[in-house]
């Protein structure tokens, strides 16, 4: 008899082969379609499609639902017209073909170059997969040629500079933009006269002018709800007034991928950057961009000498408890030899600091407050686990897993059920065959009852693999507990709250803002622990010890 198959086609079309008729995704559909229809025991499940998506990685849409439906049983099998469909990177569609979908017990088969991974491995897949990865270096090398010589001939490559737009009858020829211009210029005269960009950038907020993407986006007419930065920031005003299209300079292939498959950028040095003078129209003049230049570079050595060159205790792990945004550091150096250097140093919401249009709130915490809440919590585990580890050990997994016992039963007898269930459904579907091969059963009759075997067999199969996935994350979870008790207690003779700590034990913290209680100061500071996220505040005494 024929296993049943649940067929996943799938098509992709990259931008270079959108010309080729013969390669549109209609007519690659079409033939998978005919394919199917005369393989016996193949069922068109879905097709998933990348229109206009490279080869070069497997962050497709379409390629990852495939993945994810393979995982949870919605297909059992992939076809593609050829492997280059399928991707280019050798390295990734090997993983893919060698690990991933043997894993899910997913079968793979090629059309065009006629391969079949029904039967063990096939010897020509490395070496059409190597093919394919050199199709995609030499498309990247030509492609980069190309873009080299229109950088070096002055045309702009990629979005406009805020302040220019494309002109109407060529799409490499810059113009100035009347209104966002109006903007830039403004921008250059308040930096020449001193203001700051925190300044600059709270100002163009309250008046409720759209920063660089959002205004682009308006201007072509493209949805802008994807984009999660909303307002000015001082890092885009500061990058805005080094820009050297602004006097007319094209400087441009700045950076780099570290290669065709790794998609990372990375800076060029000087002597590889293209750079062309008088590429565009001029919108400040060299007087006063050399002013603002000089007004620049004074403020970054104010900035060097006033600030020490070690990272903040808390940073990139300190964010608001309302917008989620990283929180800003201010140090106070007049009380910092009265009140000591950790409660000079503040913590306040980076949104607050740039937007007069109250997107959010100051959220500000000394950093002698938060050491103290965290030096007190600290401690507190440890006499925990010194104490009694195993309730402590106890009351993690209830908290991150449930009642293991209880569940873990249930799991395994519904587990054991599930699997004779398939095994019979899948004897049923046998003996279906067999008797419309027999004339047992009408064509109408066998088709109804394979359907309904066949969707409980699916079914089946997704919820067994629920469970196998609920088990393994279980496990994971129990492993992760004892690490943190294993973390917790190799910090037990710990007297500072350091970086080494932190780096050790948290992952994040987020800061709410202060309210009144009773006429009591008070506010909400969750604190997220590597491995078991966050812990309740009382929880010693929850431990009951």
């Amino acid at each position: 008899m024929n296993k049943l198959y649940n067929v996943g086609g799938y098509v992709r079309l990259s931008v270079e082969s959108a010309a080729y008729d013969s390669d549109s995704v209609e007519n690659q559909k079409t033939m998978l379609s005919k394919f199917i229809a005369v393989m016996p025991g193949w069922v068109e499940t879905k097709f998933y499609v990348d229109d206009g998506a490279t080869g070069g990685n497997f962050d497709r849409a379409g390629f990852q639902e495939m993945i994810s439906d393979a995982r949870n049983g919605v297909i059992n099998l992939v076809l593609v017209k050829d492997l280059s469909r399928f991707g280019r990177n050798y390295l990734e569609a090997g993983h893919y073909l060698e690990d991933v979908l043997p894993s899910l017990g997913c079968r793979f088969v090629s059309m065009d170059e006629n391969i079949d991974t029904e039967g063990g491995e096939n010897d020509i897949v490395p070496f059409l997969n190597a093919m394919n990865d050199y199709y995609l270096k030499n498309l990247s090398d030509r492609i980069r040629s190309v873009l080299a010589a229109k950088a070096k001939a002055g045309q702009k490559i990629g979005r406009p500079s805020y302040g220019f737009r494309y002109c109407k009858d060529s799409n490499n020829k810059l113009v100035i933009d009347e209104y966002s211009s109006g903007i830039v210029r403004r921008i250059f005269d308040m930096r020449k006269q001193g203001v700051g960009s925190y300044t600059i950038a709270k100002e163009l907020n309250a008046e409720g002018v759209l920063p660089p993407m959002l205004y682009y986006l308006s201007t072509v007419g493209r949805d802008d709800s994807h984009i999660k930065t909303r307002s000015w920031q001082p890092s885009k005003i500061i990058r805005l007034l080094q820009n050297e299209a602004y006097i007319g300079t094209a400087v441009q292939f700045v950076s780099k991928v570290a290669s065709y498959r790794d998609k990372r950028k990375v800076l060029r040095p000087v002597d590889e950057q293209i750079r062309v003078e008088s590429a565009f129209p001029a919108i400040i003049d060299r007087e006063t961009w050399f002013a603002v230049q000089e007004v620049n570079k004074k403020a970054g050595e104010r900035y060097i000498n006033r600030h020490e060159p070690e990272k903040p205790l808390f940073s990139e792990i300190l964010f608001c408890g309302d917008c989620g945004i990283a929180m800003n550091l201010h140090r106070d150096r007049h009380n910092e030899q009265k009140y000591g250097k950790s409660y000079c140093i503040t913590y306040f919401c980076r949104r607050y600091s740039t937007t007069a249009a109250a997107e959010c709130t100051r959220h500000g915490i000394s950093e002698a407050s938060l050491v103290k809440l965290l030096s007190a919590q600290i401690t507190q585990m440890i006499e925990c686990i010194q104490l009694d580890r195993n309730a402590v050990i106890q009351f993690l997994t209830e908290k991150l897993i449930g009642n293991v016992n209880a569940d873990k039963t249930a799991r395994k007898q519904e587990l054991s059920a599930l699997q004779k269930r398939i095994h019979k459904l899948e004897f049923t579907i046998t003996k279906l065959y067999e008797d419309r091969v027999a004339g047992v059963l009408s064509e109408d009759t066998f088709k109804s009852l394979i359907q309904k075997n066949e969707t409980e067999r699916q079914e089946c199969e997704k919820r067994l693999a629920m469970l196998e996935s609920s088990e393994q994350d279980s496990t994971t979870k129990l492993s992760d507990i004892e690490t943190w008790v294993r973390l917790i207690n190799e910090k037990a003779t710990f007297k500072d709250v350091d970086r080494d700590l932190l780096d050790a034990l948290i992952e994040r913290i987020e800061v709410g803002e202060s309210r009144r209680v009773n006429g009591v100061k008070v506010r909400d500071v969750r604190i997220f622990y590597k491995f078991v996220g966050a812990l309740p505040e009382n929880w010693g005494e929850v431990i009951s010890l």
